[in-house]
């Protein structure tokens, strides 16, 4: 569907050259849903900006459906556009047209007759939940409201590919939830491949299927969801993880950290990450069983799920007070179970 082959996008400015995009390959396969994730300046939004048209490659290949973009002509690039769809993170309304007359813009420069174009519009109102808000404003919407909009307004043209540009970087977290369970919905429905652009790792945890991880232009990682969130391999993507999935010890609990290392410096503050089943079954409970003379406090704990609930993460700090034999058994056990375990230091 869409297939990046060492692009490279290089700007000229009065004094340089800058260089936002760098040797970039990446597949994007139909019908599923691809994260691209990264701080500001990473060059998502230029990768973006490629994808819809709006700029050409450098240098390599960007081929969406088969076509390369750098070979279309103006017709051929428009009616390309026209099936990608935009959500964007500002909604960019028109704040003099109500909700149904939104939907209908895109509609406006086809041959639709007026009738056909605010049946349609009415159908996606319902579609993402506003069939009772089409003859209110902008104004009188909240912004989950408005997103919603935007997404309707983005389904006008029936598109293939649905780009999620930073959309619910500005809405709170419950109302991100609901926009990320109806974007959800909607690819269920329509079969679309949906890319997301984001620097938060939640949306990328509830909504993909895989992520590509970029810093300076580059993918650094790349793969399914349940491997980088599991198996993170570049610092970056470590530092996303652990902010989404509470791998570090919350600061209130920090205090009891310090007094348990203390108290029992003979002990082991050990983080213990847990993946798909792991997290249903026993583990913890079975070694206690097995090595009765232990103690283990649990400081704090969290479970998430991945991509629509069909896999689990959980991470556990524990503190584990016994002898030293016992407790490099116990550390043994939880390798043959499968348990990632690191040792904590607190600085």
């Amino acid at each position: 569907m869409i297939e990046f082959k060492n692009v490279s996008k290089v700007y000229q400015t009065k004094s340089a050259e800058l260089t936002a995009v760098q040797d970039v390959s990446l597949k994007i396969k139909e019908n599923e849903v691809f994260g691209i994730i990264g701080f500001s300046g990473a060059g998502k939004s230029t990768l973006v900006r490629m994808m819809n048209g709006l700029e050409i490659p450098t240098s390599g290949e960007l081929i969406i459906n088969g076509k390369r973009n750098d070979k279309l002509s103006k017709k051929e690039l428009r009616q390309q556009r026209q099936k990608i769809g935009m959500i964007f993170q500002h909604f960019n309304l028109l704040w003099s047209r109500t909700v149904l007359e939104n939907i209908m813009f895109p509609l406006e420069l086809g041959k639709m007759t007026k009738s056909e174009r605010i049946k349609k519009a009415k159908h996606l109102a319902e579609l993402v939940g506003l069939e009772d808000r089409i003859d209110a404003y902008p104004a009188q919407l909240s912004g989950g409201q408005k997103q919603r909009v935007g997404i309707a307004r983005a389904l006008a043209n029936d598109p293939a590919i649905l780009i999620s540009d930073e959309a619910t970087s500005a809405l709170d977290p419950q109302t991100t939830d609901e926009v990320l369970t109806l974007l959800a919905n909607i690819k269920q429905k329509l079969k679309l491949t949906i890319v997301i652009i984001t620097h938060e790792m939640h949306v990328i945890r509830r909504l993909a299927d895989r992520v590509a991880i970029m810093e300076k232009g580059r993918v650094i990682e790349e793969g399914t969801v349940a491997k980088v969130f599991t198996q993170p391999e570049q610092e970056l993507t470590r530092k996303f993880v652990n902010v989404e999935t509470d791998t570090a010890p919350a600061e209130d609990v920090k205090h009891v950290i310090s007094e348990l290392l203390q108290k029992y410096p003979e002990g082991q503050l050990l983080q213990l990450k847990f993946h798909g089943d792991q997290v249903k079954m026993p583990i913890v409970s079975e070694m206690l069983h097995q090595f009765p003379d232990l103690q283990l406090s649990i400081l704090q704990g969290s479970v998430h799920q991945l991509q629509n609930a069909t896999g689990s993460i959980g991470s556990l700090f524990v503190q584990l007070i016994g002898n030293e034999k016992d407790i490099k058994a116990a550390l043994e056990f939880l390798n043959t179970m499968r348990v990632e375990t690191e040792v904590y230091k607190h600085e």
